[in-house]
């Protein structure tokens, strides 16, 4: 399955601070198409990529790591999970679509 550029309004995702939202935007329509696994590669690189050149330090590089992961966890879950079923809500709609070929059962090649 690959990643695609959907959009929802009501997706807390897309109404953060207005220069946020148009860069989550643009990585959006750059992941489109891609496998998860290389998006989060991606996402992963450009926030090492972001606290290595924002921090002088070790330990300020781990503790800016820290607080945007914790962040971006604590969004994850307790806007996109259940804390009872543990199962993703359908509060917002998702936009991946899967499109199988055609099939057309009358070939009979």
């Amino acid at each position: 399955m690959t990643f695609t550029d959907g959009k929802n309004a009501r997706d807390p995702l897309q109404s953060g601070p207005e220069q946020e939202r148009r860069v989550f935007e643009a990585f959006n329509r750059a992941a489109s198409g891609h496998d998860y696994n290389v998006v989060a590669g991606a996402a992963m690189n450009l926030l090492a990529n972001t606290v290595r050149q924002s921090c002088a330090t070790r330990q300020q590089a781990e503790r800016m790591f820290d607080e945007l992961a914790g962040r971006s966890k604590n969004l994850l879950l307790e806007q996109h999970y259940d804390p009872v079923s543990n199962k993703r809500r359908q509060v917002f709609a998702h936009t991946q679509h899967v499109h199988a070929k055609l099939v057309d059962w009358d070939d009979k090649t």
